[in-house]
Order: structure tokens, then C-alpha cells, then sequence
């Protein structure tokens, strides 16, 4: 399991998609890049991964891969419609 996470970071991508790659023949067309360990643990220079506290993340709507409306609303984001 360790392997298979450590590959993941790696090549930036899951072992889903791998199998799913591999299955159509298309690994050869892969453009995904390696995710910065700062996605994965933070910007913190503290040890904060180890408690359950929300971490700072360089851009949380693109680590996460959604932005949340309350979110848009307090920052003050462009984007602010709910619909």
C-alpha cells in the first residue's frame, strides 16, 4: 500500500486510473504531473498533519476540486453564484 501511494505522488496518478489506462492501452497518452507534497501535507512548517485541523493549502479549491458557495461567498471570489 505504502508502494502504491508513494507511486501515486509520484506520477500524479490513482491506481483507478492506472488500471483504467492500462486496460484501454492508452498509458502511453498519460499527461498528468507529480503532486507537490505540499498539496498533500500543507504549507505549515509545524508537524499540523498529524492532528484533524484544516490545513493551509497553497489554493484549496484546486487541491480539493471543488470550491464550496459559503467559501466563494467569504472570500469574496468572482464566481459568487450558488446555481
Amino acid at each position: 500500500m505504502l508502494m502504491n501511494v508513494t507511486y501515486g505522488l509520484m506520477t500524479g496518478i490513482g491506481t483507478i486510473d492506472r488500471l483504467k489506462k492500462k486496460a484501454t492501452n492508452t498509458t502511453g497518452n498519460s499527461e498528468e504531473e507529480p503532486i507537490s507534497l505540499e498539496d498533500v501535507f500543507g504549507m505549515n512548517r509545524n508537524i499540523t498533519w498529524l492532528l484533524p485541523i484544516e490545513p493551509m493549502l497553497p489554493d484549496y479549491d484546486r487541491v480539493v476540486g471543488f470550491s464550496m458557495p459559503q467559501r466563494l461567498l467569504r472570500e469574496g471570489g468572482e464566481n459568487t453564484s450558488v446555481c
